[in-house]
């Protein structure tokens, strides 16, 4: 068939289609303007928390055991030794400088004020001396450090805190940031509690906690829809672990949704339009 041949069956038979056609553009973009609404729509299974967990489970336990941190080197312990005698004891611990806060709230008092574990695993007290508490839990290193004051005060009171329990919480969190933990652990869903909460734009399937230890980094990945999340050995947090929120797929058309709806119905405003001109 030659090109006149085609040119002439399209214009013939083209007024003929024009009364079937006319309204199909408008209706293109209505059907195009309603996928991408359900497109933005998010599974209810990646919004609710342990789905799985059936309520004749509620009193279920789930096995999973926090294991003790042991302190590191470069670790920053709080240790306060009292007794009946304040001027005495006060010569067993670290009393800060002059103008310098005792309240501990910033890094700059835990630095100051703290006790810091060297490479060896050691810190060094006032009149105590030298004591290794690398590799010990903090009950351990109470025991080591209370033994070692009884050798030098009657009725002797020791307290040992680890002063470096930080968690950093990043992704799709609404309040990402560092946060203080100031118990003997923490879980990862205390930590997305502190940080607001996942976004609408977080996977809660996909939960990344990063732990650094000795050897390296090592990984757990954690979902938190599924039950299974309370048993995995990354459920419990260790300090210095950084949790991530990893985002959804398609974040970014999600993100840009509100112009896309935008663009779609101008379009359909100029079709109308256009269509109303057209049958006046």
């Amino acid at each position: 068939m030659t090109l006149n041949k085609i040119f002439e069956t399209f214009t013939v038979s083209q007024p003929q289609k024009r009364s079937g056609l006319k309204h199909r553009p408008f209706s293109n973009l209505v059907l195009i303007f309603f996928l991408i609404l359900i497109a933005g729509c998010q599974s209810g299974r990646n919004i609710t928390y342990l789905k799985d967990l059936n309520i004749s489970e509620n009193d279920k336990v789930f096995l999973n055991k926090n294991i003790p941190y042991r302190i590191k080197p470069n670790d920053i312990l709080y240790v306060r030794v009292l007794s009946t005698n304040k001027e005495v004891a006060e010569l067993y611990n670290n009393n800060p400088a002059q103008g310098v806060t005792t309240s501990l709230r910033s890094e700059a008092d835990q630095y100051v004020n703290g006790f810091s574990v060297d490479k060896e695993g050691n810190i060094v007290l006032p009149v105590l001396g030298k004591l290794h508490v690398g590799g010990l839990t903090l009950e351990e290193a109470y025991d080591v450090i209370q033994d070692q004051a009884n050798e030098f005060l009657i009725n002797a009171t020791v307290i040992v805190r680890l002063m470096n329990y930080k968690i950093t919480v990043l992704g799709e969190v609404r309040q990402p940031g560092v946060y203080s933990v100031y118990n003997n652990q923490a879980t990862v869903l205390e930590l997305i509690g502190r940080a607001g909460d996942v976004t609408s734009f977080g996977d809660k399937k996909h939960i990344l906690v990063i732990r650094p230890t000795e050897e390296g980094s090592k990984t757990y990945e954690l979902d938190l829809t599924d039950k299974s999340m309370l048993t995995n050995p990354g459920y419990y947090l260790m300090p210095n672990d950084v949790v991530y929120v990893k985002p959804i797929k398609g974040k970014a058309f999600r993100v840009n949704l509100p112009l896309w709806s935008l663009i779609l119905s101008s379009l359909t405003t100029i079709i109308v339009l256009l269509q109303y001109f057209d049958n006046n």
